[in-house]
């Protein structure tokens, strides 16, 4: 079914009242800089260290993965973490899963670090990338600093991921947790790569001196802007997409009470894409729905349910509170998929609104509703809204994504010393 409408020349309708001064999007020109490459070797030897590398859900996790694979199509990356088999480009450390619900369903493990062996293993490298702020990369830095090797360290998670997945929003303890991680370990690299101009930002207000650069995730290469049929389930529906870690900082729940709230509730499914420690709640708040959503874990890779959802799905919404960047948000734009986005502080995804009517007062199921129930009502500018969501998610692609990171690399990396004589 094609649900986009006939988007002729029309007079533009007002939204629903909206604060404009939440509408933080902008052009993200910052994410085009690349610093200068040094003279270096033409193929890199890297260590990329990972406390967990496979079989984690969240964003860090599946970036690595994703860059790492791309990486070693021109450099010689060798990846320490826990889990997998060792081999000549694994190096296997030792994991801890923490007791705690939300570790377990987000399938992260702690690595724990052997002095001696980083020590050993880390000499040769020409860099050594730290992907979280844990105690192995801290470790790590340390082995780095004595074998002489430059060191790249990447700002993936927030303080807040932790704290509110256990329940906790003391702003004092986050900014403690910042002042730890840049003191230990951001200020001692020789620089930081980060997702966002929002990440940068956050880090350089808490203390962050060494140089910085932004480097997006960019748009996974296996989501693809495709023409495909929509599952006939639901045809004639109001399809809403929402993708991304069953977590609580994540705000599920509030599509879900925002559609008991709708005008269009008995027309509107809602599709849940993801796995975590929310998804027992998530069902029963979402019991005596008209229509409840369907929950669980859709395959992103190529060709794949989740490439066909953000296709025909008519809305993307993002409640999450906290988020260093929004993958799937600038997925589901790649491929044409309007995103109506929280406004909250904590978020780099606002700045991905294509406009006013896809903001929402984060936390607020009353406005949440109001919005989608407008779209709904002005499918023209919905249809509108297509278009320049691709545009927008034209400047974050991923292959320019991974050419700036090793440009970051090259731009540490010491030239190989000349003969004399």
């Amino acid at each position: 079914m094609n649900t986009e409408p006939n988007a002729r020349s029309e007079k533009r309708v007002s939204p629903p009242r909206v604060a404009r001064a939440l509408w933080p999007w902008r052009k993200a020109s910052a994410e085009t800089a690349q610093p200068a490459p040094a003279a270096t070797p033409a193929r890199l030897r890297v260590a990329y260290v990972a406390d967990t590398f496979e079989g984690g859900v969240s964003g860090g996790t599946f970036s690595a993965m994703r860059f790492v694979e791309a990486l070693r199509a021109e450099h010689d990356v060798t990846v320490l973490a826990t889990g997998g088999k060792a081999g000549p480009d694994r190096v296997v450390l030792p994991g801890l899963q923490l007791p705690l619900r939300a570790m377990k369903a987000n399938g992260f493990t702690f690595a724990l670090p052997r002095r001696r062996e980083l020590e050993a293993t880390l000499t040769g490298f020409d860099v050594v990338h730290l992907q979280f702020p844990f105690w192995a990369s801290f470790v790590a830095l340390d082995c780095a600093r004595r074998a002489g090797v430059p060191v790249v360290a990447a700002f993936h998670v927030q303080p807040e991921n932790i704290l509110r997945n256990v329940g906790l929003r003391t702003p004092w303890m986050s900014r403690a947790i910042y002042k730890l991680w840049v003191n230990r370990l951001y200020n001692r690299a020789d620089a930081v790569v980060c997702p966002t101009p929002f990440a940068e930002e956050m880090l350089r207000r808490n203390g962050l001196a060494v140089p910085s650069h932004v480097v997006s995730n960019g748009v996974s290469p296996a989501i693809r802007r495709l023409t495909v049929a929509r599952d006939p389930r639901w045809a004639d529906a109001f399809l809403v997409l929402m993708v991304g870690r069953l977590a609580a900082e994540k705000r599920h729940d509030l599509m879900i009470e925002a559609l008991r709230r709708s005008r269009h509730r008995e027309r509107i499914r809602l599709v849940i894409a993801g796995a975590g420690p929310q998804e027992r709640a998530l069902r029963r708040l979402a019991r005596g729905l008209p229509h409840p959503p369907e929950i669980g874990f859709f395959s992103n890779a190529a060709g794949g349910p989740l490439e066909r959802l953000y296709n025909t799905a008519d809305l993307l919404v993002h409640c999450s509170e906290v988020e260093i960047e929004g993958m799937a948000v600038l997925e589901a734009m790649s491929c044409g998929l309007p995103a109506l986005v929280a406004s909250s502080p904590d978020s780099a995804a606002p700045r991905f609104a294509v406009g006013p009517e896809f903001l929402f007062a984060s936390g607020d199921p009353a406005d949440l509703a109001t919005r989608v129930d407008w779209l709904i009502e002005h499918p023209a500018e919905l249809a509108r809204a297509r278009e320049q969501a691709h545009r927008v998610s034209r400047s974050y692609g991923f292959d320019a994504s991974v050419a700036r990171l090793v440009d970051v690399y090259r731009s540490v990396v010491r030239p190989p010393a000349r003969a004399t004589g």
